[in-house]
């Protein structure tokens, strides 16, 4: 059984570090999870918080069963409905290419780079997405049920 999973921050928070070599987040980090059968697969983490903006990460268990439209639609309605922000933002390290094909496919928009901006001295590729490109949250035909 799928399963969204909002308690329990600090334990997600750190799943997603585990999963995520050399993240370490903000002490202001809120999370949520996708779990199946009871096991974690999927974390996203959102920290580093403006008034209209935040960065998001992404930790999985190395699959993609976490990305059902429900868990994308809940990713998204944090930032964009419950704290009003017009965007949300991602970085990814330049030779990370299954996250930067997977921000592409979500509907994230590449801004710029970030030169040697890692902890490691890579390249940090910066990825937006404004409210109003989110596709997650459109009106759609049927209602989405969101408990929120």
């Amino acid at each position: 059984m799928q399963e969204i999973v909002y308690e329990n921050t600090p334990g997600l928070i750190a799943w997603a570090e585990a999963h995520i070599l050399g993240v370490h987040f903000r002490p202001d980090a809120k999370a949520i999870g996708h779990a199946r059968d009871g096991e974690l697969t999927g974390v996203v983490v959102f920290d580093t918080f403006t008034t209209t903006d935040c960065l998001l990460a992404v930790a999985s268990d190395g699959g993609h069963r976490f990305l059902s439209r429900a868990f994308i639609v809940h990713v998204f309605a944090y930032p964009f409905l419950q704290l009003g922000y017009k965007r949300v933002t991602s970085l990814i390290s330049a030779d990370n290419e299954p996250s930067i094909r997977l921000c592409s496919k979500i509907g994230f928009q590449r801004e710029g780079t970030m030169r040697r901006a890692s902890e490691k001295g890579e390249d940090l590729l910066v990825f937006g997405m404004l409210r109003e490109e989110c596709r997650w949250l459109r009106p759609s035909r049927k209602p989405a049920r969101l408990a929120l």
